[in-house]
Order: structure tokens, then C-alpha cells, then sequence
């Protein structure tokens, strides 16, 4: 305890150093920018300012803080270790990846073919159980994160499904600035900078080329960023954020054991390296058809005005209206569309009670319907801030493209070139 407890004050030490790297700062900076253009896409699609880049910037930036130092106790604990060159590497191919595909940007994809390719030809030459490794535990981390925050400030908007249907939904998308605490490994007592000499039992994952009685551990600063993007069109941000957590911490557990037993049995190196790229293939792939086979959650209703998201602060908000509700009547008149409720409001006293369905999902069991009462108090110049499901009235749609630049380029000269 004494030994982990040197270590855990080592990593905060260092972790205070990496808030004064101006490489930090950076990154955040690319992370608020990316808010800044969310908030740009809200404004485009709705009209509606509402959206405080420092704010998500803020917390972001706590939560990766944290976060890292749960990651650095990870990779201390088990000993992962890379040479720098290794590194190298990684980020190299996974940039060439991005190229092809926005979502290959990815270290499982990048740390899988590497690994495939140090095991078949022997270059890069570098320990694949640890590369695994530090692959499993940053999605762990980025699991976590995904848990405690990747549903906030869900960006609503309006899409198109496979027949053409307007659909409301929410794109998820967070960024976080992770400082990590990784190892530095030297044999001996030689070497600059502090060490701590490590307990017996330590390093989990098993070294290369190192005599682990007389082995001396160093701590170094790094930044990484890490990012989730998705779509909830049949269900609420929320669930879709708790299930993609839940799938992402399911893989990087089994690549996390993958690569511990690898350490010790050297052709597992082979398994661990191929499920890196496809299990994270296979956490996609089962999300996006949830979401592309699934029923649209957020269309119209026959039975009122269906609310796919409501502006904090707003009348609507103080009124109790959430996401997914349904407004019944406002002022006793039955309400169909977002006409119909500015014509109503137009006319009516103020406050004005409103009534509108809302599904109960908080429990286990099957989700209830009830029927809730309000006021909505209009004040001037204010708009009410209800963002309706997309109606006949709705004009603009995304268009998610599922490629980079690059590859559009080259399939738009591909055809030039046929043609």
C-alpha cells in the first residue's frame, strides 16, 4: 500500500505539470473549437444561441483530468510500457487511417494492424501484449467518460432515414483532453529522475528484456484526446450513451485480458491483435443498427405536438416540458403542430396551462404514459423554446457523410475518369 500510495502521489505530481504544457492547452483549444461548431449547427438548424462553449469546454476538460488519473493508476499498475518509437507509429497510421475513413482514427484499428504486422514480418519491432494493453485502457477510460457525460448537450437535429422520412434525433458528441502518466522503464539502479521500486508481484503484464526484481520505473507526461461521436434516433440520448458504455467497457475488459494472458503465452499476441480492430468493429456496427433497424423515436404523433428537445432556460422548460413529450392542449384547444401552437398562444391568455403526455422509462418494467399539467408564462420578445419533431414545415436536414474528403475526392475521379 505504501508502494501505490508513492505512486498515486507521483502521478498527481505530474498530472499538475501536464495542466502548465502549453500541448494541454492546445488541445483543449482544438476541443472548444469543435463545440464551437456545434453550437453553429444548432444555430443553422433552429435559430436557437443556447449553447455554451466554455461551459461543455469546462467540463469536459474536469472530467478528462479525472479520468486520466484513473488511466496512468491503470497503465501503472500493469505495467504498460511502449518505446517511444512505438508511438510513433501509432499515431502516424492512425492519421493515414482518418484519411479513409473519419472513424479508423482510432488507436484500435492503428495498435491492431501494427500488431498483425510486428507479429508477420517483425516490423515495427515492439511488445504487442502492452501496445493491447494501453489500446484496452484507454477505451476504458473513454468508456467512462461516455458513462458519466457523453449524453450532456446532445445536439438535436433533423435527419432523413433510409426511405426518405423526416426524423428528429440527437448527435452525441464529446471531446475530452485526458492527461495520462506513462511509464518509463530502465534496468538497474541507473538513470535520471525519481523511481520507486516496485512490490514483487509487480508488473502484471509480463516484461520483455527486463529483469523485474531490478527494474526502476519512471513516470513521464503525456496528453491524448479522446472523442465519441453518435446518433440516437430511436432512443433517448441517455439510454443510447449508458449502452455504448456499457458495450465499449465490455471490449476493452476482453482486450485488457487478452493482452495480460498474451505477456505470459506469446502466440495469444495473435488473438489479442486481431480482436482489437474487429471487436471495435463489432461495438460500431451493433450500435448503428440499433439506430438504422430500430423505429424512429422522435417523428410526429396523431395525438399532438411531439417536443423532440426544449431550451434551458426557456418558458417551456419553467412550464416542465422535456424532450420526447407530447403536448395534448394548451389552453383547452388540442394542439397537431408548431402553427397551430404559436396561433393558440397568440390568442390566449398568459399564463396559459398546457397538458402534455410524457413516457416513464424509469423503471425495469414496461414504460407507462402519463399525463401531466402546466403554465407556460410567454414573455415578450422570448421565444417559447420548444424544438418541434420535423413537420411538413421543416426545410433543412444533415446529411451525415460516412467518409472522409479524401476518399470522396478519389470516388469523384474514379467516376471522372470512367466516364
Amino acid at each position: 500500500m505504501e508502494t501505490l500510495g508513492l505512486v498515486l502521489l507521483q502521478v498527481i505530481q505530474l498530472s499538475g505539470t501536464i495542466l502548465s504544457s502549453p500541448i494541454f492547452w492546445i488541445v483543449v483549444g482544438v476541443i472548444a473549437y469543435q463545440y464551437a461548431r456545434m453550437g453553429q449547427v444548432k444555430a443553422y438548424l433552429f435559430g436557437i444561441k443556447d449553447y455554451s462553449v466554455i461551459r461543455v469546454t469546462l467540463v469536459s476538460t474536469l472530467l478528462g483530468i479525472v479520468a486520466g488519473l484513473f488511466g496512468s493508476l491503470l497503465m501503472v499498475l500493469f505495467g504498460i510500457t511502449l518505446p517511444e518509437e512505438g508511438l510513433y507509429y501509432i499515431l502516424l497510421l492512425a492519421v493515414l487511417l482518418m484519411l479513409i475513413h473519419p472513424r479508423l482514427l482510432c488507436f484500435a484499428y492503428a495498435g491492431g494492424l501494427l500488431s498483425l504486422t510486428s507479429l508477420a514480418i517483425g516490423f515495427p519491432n515492439f511488445n504487442v501484449p502492452h501496445l493491447m494493453a494501453l489500446v484496452a485502457v484507454l477505451h476504458m477510460v473513454e468508456s467512462i467518460l461516455i458513462r458519466l457525460s457523453g449524453h450532456l448537450d446532445a445536439l438535436p437535429i433533423y435527419t432523413r432515414n433510409a426511405e426518405g422520412q423526416g426524423i428528429g434525433g440527437f448527435n452525441l458528441q464529446k471531446f475530452w483532453p485526458v492527461p495520462l502518466i506513462v511509464l518509463t522503464i530502465y534496468g538497474g539502479t541507473g538513470g535520471e529522475g525519481t523511481g520507486i521500486a516496485m512490490p514483487d508481484w509487480w508488473p502484471l503484464l509480463k516484461p520483455i528484456g527486463l529483469d523485474p526484481e531490478n527494474t526502476i520505473i519512471g513516470l513521464a507526461p503525456a496528453v491524448v484526446g479522446l472523442g465519441y461521436g453518435e446518433l440516437a434516433l430511436t432512443v433517448t440520448p441517455g439510454q443510447r450513451g449508458r449502452r455504448s458504455a456499457w458495450t465499449l467497457g465490455l471490449y476493452s475488459l476482453i482486450l485488457l485480458g487478452l493482452a495480460l494472458i498474451a505477456s505470459y503465452y506469446s502466440w495469444l499476441s495473435w488473438a489479442a491483435a486481431v480482436f482489437a480492430p474487429l471487436g471495435h468493429e463489432l461495438v460500431i456496427n451493433r450500435s448503428q443498427r440499433e439506430e438504422l433497424e430500430g423505429s424512429p423515436r422522435f417523428i410526429p404523433s396523431r395525438r399532438g405536438l411531439r417536443v423532440l428537445d426544449v431550451v434551458r432556460p426557456s418558458p417551456a422548460y419553467t412550464a416542465g416540458l422535456r424532450s420526447g413529450d407530447i403536448i395534448k392542449e394548451v389552453g383547452g384547444i388540442p394542439v397537431r403542430s408548431m402553427f397551430e401552437l404559436t396561433q393558440i398562444l397568440s390568442i390566449s391568455p398568459n399564463p396559459v396551462p398546457i397538458s402534455f403526455w410524457r413516457i416513464d422509462e424509469s423503471s425495469d418494467q414496461q414504460p407507462s404514459e402519463k399525463i401531466h399539467w402546466g403554465l407556460l408564462h410567454q414573455v415578450p420578445k422570448t421565444d417559447i423554446g420548444i424544438i418541434p419533431v420535423p413537420g411538413y414545415e421543416v426545410d433543412r436536414y444533415l446529411d451525415f457523410q460516412s467518409s472522409s474528403r479524401l476518399s470522396r475526392w478519389l470516388s469523384h475521379w474514379l467516376q471522372k475518369r470512367v466516364n
